[in-house]
């Protein structure tokens, strides 16, 4: 386990391949949890009944949900890069499948510590020369947690893909209901299509404890609002919400009966030797 920790924020970090060991979701800074001020847990995982969903946990993200790299341009048995997991093995002439759990072969991983900021470096390059570095640096300040991803196509083909952050919320593990309120500043229309969501201008809650899953897609206003996304518990009197500033090709909203999870995605597109960075930035706070 790695800890991040000062006056305020306390973060707990998987060390890669130990906690979670799936082929879904990034290995490299996996954030199992987050406490403020000593009292708020912020953490749940993906799914309460063991064996059930794909591994999840906490603030972790995914690369290539849809847009897995190199997949479809390879042969039954080849190897394709999963980012910040390794390489997966594609074993059926079907479309990829992220709920699947492919064979992985991980990658290794170098990791560096200062007082606020753990740093993450790995390279996957597959036998057919589809290849990324990525550089990831997980830091705290003050309120704040601070994920900075910069990703370099390292190998001989345009790569297409995208990433995003799954953020499994449960405020002290308090089920979902009327005392959760997600505001969305930036919303514009939400498609619901599963479950029952309860929206009031840019506020969505829920009057009952969800029974089952709910997702929704939701129409982004890009030049409105102060910030992403906010989770609050009126009850708890805490919440989190995300400021980061790079520009969604999609928002998204999953959840069940114990755990809120708004997610922003990020598009990538990268010709050989080009890179691009981004930030995340979520602030934790007491009202």
């Amino acid at each position: 386990m790695l800890y991040l920790e000062n006056k305020h924020l306390k973060v707990e970090i998987q060390e890669p391949g130990s906690f979670y060991k799936g082929a879904r979701f990034d290995w490299t800074g996996f954030i199992s949890q987050i406490t403020l001020d000593g009292s708020i847990h912020y953490c749940v995982p993906e799914q309460l009944e063991a064996g059930k969903g794909t591994g999840g946990f906490g603030f972790c993200n995914e690369f290539g949900i849809d847009k897995p790299i190199g997949y479809d341009t390879i042969e039954v048995g080849d190897l394709f890069p999963k980012i910040g997991v390794g390489l997966l093995k594609k074993d059926q002439d079907a479309d990829y499948d992220f709920f699947k759990p492919y064979e992985v072969v991980p990658s290794q991983v170098k990791i560096t510590k200062t007082e606020n900021t753990i740093t993450f470096e790995t390279t996957n390059m597959s036998p057919n020369d589809y290849g990324v570095h990525l550089l990831k640096e997980v830091t705290i300040v003050d309120h704040r947690l601070i994920i900075s991803y910069t990703l370099t196509n390292v190998g001989k083909y345009f790569i297409h893909t995208n990433e995003y952050s799954h953020n499994f919320i449960g405020l002290n593990k308090k089920a979902i209901n009327e005392h959760y309120q997600l505001s969305m500043p930036r919303m514009k229309e939400i498609d619901v299509a599963v479950g029952s969501i309860f929206k009031f201008h840019d506020k969505l809650t829920w009057p009952v404890t969800p029974d089952s899953d709910f997702y929704a897609i939701i129409d982004w206003e890009a030049k409105k609002g102060t910030y992403n996304w906010e989770v609050f518990h009126d009850e708890i009197g805490a919440g989190v919400r995300e400021l980061s500033q790079f520009q969604p090709s999609k928002v998204a909203l999953w959840g069940h009966a114990h755990v809120v999870c708004p997610e922003i995605f990020i598009d990538i597109k990268l010709k050989p030797n080009e890179t691009k960075s981004w930030q995340r930035i979520y602030e934790f706070f007491i009202r």
